[in-house]
């Protein structure tokens, strides 16, 4: 099945971060979207763009820092929609990078839109999860966290571990579902290119003891963040220990 005869897919409004718009920009907006595509060039302005924007937002000092957070701000909402529309219903939405674009913010992503909005059509003998890995995976986020190692000089492991985050955030922050969502995490990392599971895991947490459930995910990788402007860790940071951690998830607000 070609491109042109691929089965529609109606983005869902799950909320603002799987939010995905359909069509180009009108051309008095066109300026302020970046094409995904053109994001896993290290020297490209579509990249200074993005981390100049991360950098200002986030207060990094410096560049490997802002890498690291942008990745995995990147994953957890550009192709968020994908990850949640493969776990939930087993189809794969066109992500594809050449099919993406992405309005920065002033920190993270304010607008994910595809040109074409449609499902992907596995390749003989190809599972959805894999058809997942190939296109969000292999072809979308891994060529940018390479990009970001080589124009930044960030960790690979730990840009991976800023995808592995991103994608289970995708899931975690869902807040329904969880025997199905946390199995299905496990179905994609489990087999997922670069190494994604080692580097944290999903986790079961109540805020009370009779409360509903929810999905969290502590890293195993450090984001750096606590080198920012903000001098602070992010809640799933590496640095604090796994108990410390997930007793911060479930202490009551």
């Amino acid at each position: 099945m070609s491109d042109d005869t691929s089965p529609v897919w109606t983005p869902l409004p799950h909320g603002p971060r799987w939010q995905v718009t359909e069509g180009e920009p009108s051309a008095s907006e066109a300026g302020l979207w970046l094409a995904a595509d053109r994001l896993a060039d290290p020297t490209g302005m579509e990249l200074s763009s993005l981390l100049e924007r991360e950098r200002t937002g986030s207060g990094h000092r410096t560049g490997h820092a802002t890498a690291l957070t942008l990745m995995a701000v990147y994953a957890g909402w550009v192709t968020a929609a994908a990850v949640l529309h493969w776990a939930l219903y087993d189809e794969v939405p066109d992500m594809r990078s050449g099919n993406v674009l992405v309005r920065p913010a002033t920190h993270g992503i304010d607008g994910v839109r595809v040109r074409r909005a449609r499902l992907l059509v596995p390749r003989a003998g190809e599972d959805s999860v894999r058809l997942l890995h190939r296109t969000v995976l292999d072809g979308h986020l891994l060529p940018i966290a390479d990009a970001l190692h080589r124009r930044t000089r960030a960790g690979a492991r730990q840009l991976s571990g800023g995808i592995a985050h991103g994608c289970a955030t995708a899931l975690c922050a869902y807040g329904a579902r969880v025997d199905l969502l946390a199995a299905r995490w496990r179905q994609f990392v489990d087999t997922a290119p670069g190494g994604l599971a080692t580097l944290g895991e999903v986790v079961r947490v109540r805020r009370a003891p009779d409360g509903p459930e929810r999905l969290v995910y502590l890293r195993n990788t450090c984001c750096l963040y606590y080198t920012s402007a903000e001098a602070v860790r992010c809640a799933s940071c590496c640095l604090t220990s796994r108990e410390e951690r997930l007793r911060a998830y479930t202490r009551p607000k």
